[in-house]
This record gives structure tokens, sequence and C-alpha cells, in this order.
């Protein structure tokens, strides 16, 4: 059994929680016995996927196609994932960013959302010894523009066309040395902080919460390491530049740590994890636009201190629960008018119900406080005076959303997610809590109702 946990490192590092994914993918490769060799196993959510009087073939819920047959012995695997779908608003908006503040599915029209690739070669960390590996995500798709290193100028940040709602990324691109059982990545990764991750066969929702969006990094650039002291203890730390940049580390002088603890319990039913990014964030440089606004981008400014908190919990036979809490604080900035601090905190709760092997229900429910009105933007319409910076009694605000979703399956290839969802403002200060709806200059509404729908094959 631990030789398959390790056997996950090369593919994992996925946003987020990554020690708790592998762990819960181990159990679950065990329960479906699908033959993948030396492969991954099957993408999922975490989930708890016990069950009693279960029949093998009921679990398995069929044979899987891939690109590759993983039995054969090859070093090197690869494999991806097809993903897309539409997400629909009440006020009737189909412009481009009409879902606003909704992170990635902002657009209210039919979207191929992820044309997934990735290759990696498994570093062996069981045995005594050096050993490498390497892994490399690829992505194209209304998602590509949100994965680029948009913090940055250089490497995958200008991979938009048309409109820019449409673009590529290489999310990920790093080497990974084992020795014995310390594992080293180095060069570009998804972030440990947080809970949802970028590669939605990971995710049970289509849509994103606020907290993975505005108030946490999608991936870094760096060196990080991963040590398990015990079979509960696992540790890691290394260092960034920064947030969503790409590897031209003197663009904006960022130096940051990055890490965390995570203990998990041998039964592998509850798992804690806090995790951390702090340090020099940048100084502030501006570069080519990154993104679909379309003028010049300012890079991350002054100190960054940002830290989460997971815990999931299996109960029961069919039931997992999962808490998440976030703070930022972001010092010696000049991004919010009259003031160089601003922060960001949020609560999440998540409660997941599995009908059967086919079937899962699911809520989010989350509170995320911008009150310097600095980080939640999606159709960059915050008020700012002359020197560009955030008018807070203006832009701040709370963001409160539920979201009620299943998740169909019925064979390990494709997977169907509808979901219903309802987002708030309350404004603070002089801001009425307009913050959705966006049309000319201005958002129009203090609240959204949103039906998405998407569907993923996995190959």
């Amino acid at each position: 059994m631990a030789s398959h946990r390790k056997s996950l490192l090369a593919i994992a590092v996925y946003k987020k929680t990554r020690r708790v994914l592998a762990a819960t993918f181990l159990l679950l490769f065990n329960l479906l016995e699908m033959g993948f060799g030396q492969g991954p196993p099957i993408p999922q959510p975490v989930l708890n996927w016990e069950f009693e009087n279960t029949t093998a073939d009921e679990i398995s819920r069929g044979d899987v196609w891939t690109l590759q047959d993983r039995t054969t012995g090859s070093q090197i695997h690869y494999g991806g994932w097809f993903s897309g779908g539409i997400t629909l608003n009440n006020w009737g908006n189909q412009t481009m960013l009409g879902n606003s503040q909704l992170p990635f599915n902002n657009d209210p029209n039919l979207n191929v959302n992820q044309a997934w690739l990735w290759f990696a070669k498994e570093a062996d960390t069981e045995n005594d010894g050096a050993y490498w590996g390497f892994h490399i995500d690829l992505i194209a798709g209304c998602d590509g523009p949100d994965t680029e290193a948009f913090g940055g100028p250089g490497w995958d940040s200008t991979w938009q066309w048309g409109s820019g709602q449409y673009g590529a990324a290489v999310p990920q691109a790093y080497l990974q040395l084992a020795i014995n059982r310390l594992s080293i990545i180095a060069g570009r990764f998804y972030t440990i902080l947080g809970y949802e991750q970028v590669p939605s066969p990971y995710n049970f929702f289509y849509s994103h919460d606020y907290t993975m969006a505005y108030g946490e990094p999608f991936t870094h650039t760096g060196i990080l390491c991963e040590y398990p002291f015990t079979e509960t203890i696992t540790v890691l730390g290394g260092w960034t530049n920064g947030w969503d940049q790409g590897f031209q580390f003197g663009a904006n002088g960022s130096s940051t740590f990055l890490g965390g603890i995570q203990y998990q319990t041998p039964d592998e039913r509850t798992s804690l994890m806090w995790t951390v990014s702090a340090g020099y964030w940048g100084s502030g440089s501006t570069i080519h636009s990154g993104g679909v606004g379309g003028g010049p981008t300012t890079m991350s400014d002054g100190n960054i201190y940002d830290q989460s908190f997971v815990w999931q919990q299996m109960l029961g036979k069919n039931w997992t629960y999962i808490f998440q809490t976030d703070f930022g604080l972001n010092q010696d900035t000049n991004q919010a008018q009259g003031i160089n601090q601003t922060q960001w905190y949020s609560v999440i709760h998540y409660l997941f119900y599995n009908f059967s092997h086919r079937w899962a229900a699911g809520i989010r429910c989350e509170w995320f406080s911008d009150p310097q009105g600095v980080r939640v933007d999606r159709a960059d319409l915050n008020q700012v005076n002359a020197s560009g910076q955030s008018i807070p009694a203006l832009n701040r605000a709370n963001y409160w959303g539920i979201t009620l979703g299943l998740n169909y399956r019925p064979n390990n290839n494709f997977r169907l997610r509808p979901e219903i969802r309802h987002d708030w403002a309350n404004g603070m200060g002089t801001n009425p809590g307009l913050r959705y709806d966006p049309l000319g200059g201005a958002y129009r509404h203090a609240d959204l109702w949103t039906f998405g729908v998407d569907a993923i094959w996995l190959y």
C-alpha cells in the first residue's frame, strides 16, 4: 500500500492539499482494482466511497479507455481529459464576463474549459538511493488564461487568442529528485494551499470558490521539498518566486517561502493540513497584459502572508465533510488608496453524500471577505483613483455563496456535474453591494443565480 502512495508523487502537487489527495486516491485505487500497473489512478474528487454489501463490479463501473496501456511497464506515462460546459445566470447577461464575479465560469456560453495532456515519469521514493522523475501539464481552453503565469512576464503569460477568453498554458513543468523518503521538485507546480484545484476531475463542483480564485495562488515556480516524518505526519517546505509567475525570477524581485504540515490518521479517514506562503511578494513592476483586460498588468508588491487550514473527515459509510479557512495579509502595498496594508479571509464548508458509486450530491457554503476591495474584481470594474489604486469605500464587500451539485459517473471515463448556485454581496462603506451583472462601466446587482453543467471525458 505504501508503494502505491509513493508512486503518486510524480503527478501530485495538484492544487490543493496534494498529500491528502494522494492518500485518498490510494484508497480508491485499492477498491477499484483497475489494473493500471505503475501508472496513476483515476482522478477523483475527495469523497468517501465506502459502502456495505457492494460487489467489485458495482465499484469498478466498467473498464477505462486510456491513450496508453499502462500495464506494459513503460517508465513514462501520459493521459488527460476533455471538459466543457455552460453556466447561465438569472440576469440574462450574455457578455463574455456576464457571470462575474464567478471565477473561471464567467462566460455564459457553451465552452471548452480544458483540453488537457499530462506526461510524467515517477521517481521511486520507496527504495534506498536516488531516483529522478518529471511532470508536465499542457492545457488549452477557456481555463487556459486563468492558469497562465499571469503574475509575471514571459513563459505562457500571453498565450491567448481571439477576445482573450481562450488560451493555453503549461501550468506544471518540474523535475523531481527522490532520495530515500525525501522528495524534491524544482520548476513550476501547483500550489499546496487550500482545497480546490485547477484540474477539473479533482473537483466535485463545476464552479470554483472565491477563496481559490481571489485569495490564493494557482501556481508557483521554485523548489518544494516533502518529507514524511512518520506514517501520519508529513512536512513540506521550499522557496518560490511569489505567486503565478514563470521562470523570469528577477522580473519582480519576489522571494517567498512555501510550506506546511499535514497530519493524517492511520485509517486515512481524518486529515488536517496547514499551509503558508510568506515573504517578499514583489516590487509591483508593470508588465504586459496577462489576461482579458487588454492593458498593462501590475505585479504583486510588498510583503505577503497567506495561510490555509483544511480539515477533511470521512463520516460513516457515505458522508465526507471538509472545512477550510484562509487568512491573507499584504503589507507595504500600494494597491489601495490611503492605506499600505490589505487583508482577506474566508470560511468554507463542504458536505458530500454518496448515494451509490454512480451518484453523489454535495453542498458548498462560503464566506469571503475583501475589506479593502482589492481582491475581487473579475470584470475589472473596481473604481480606482488617478494612481490606479482601489478606492476601498466603493469596492470593499463580503461575498457569500451556496452551491448545490450532483456528480453522475456511469463509467470511469465520463463525469457529469450539474449545479445550481446563489451568490450575493454585502457591501461595506459606501458600496451598496452591487458586485454582479457587469455592463458598461458598472456592476448592476447585489446577487447572482447561476445554473451550470459540464461533462468530463478522461483518457
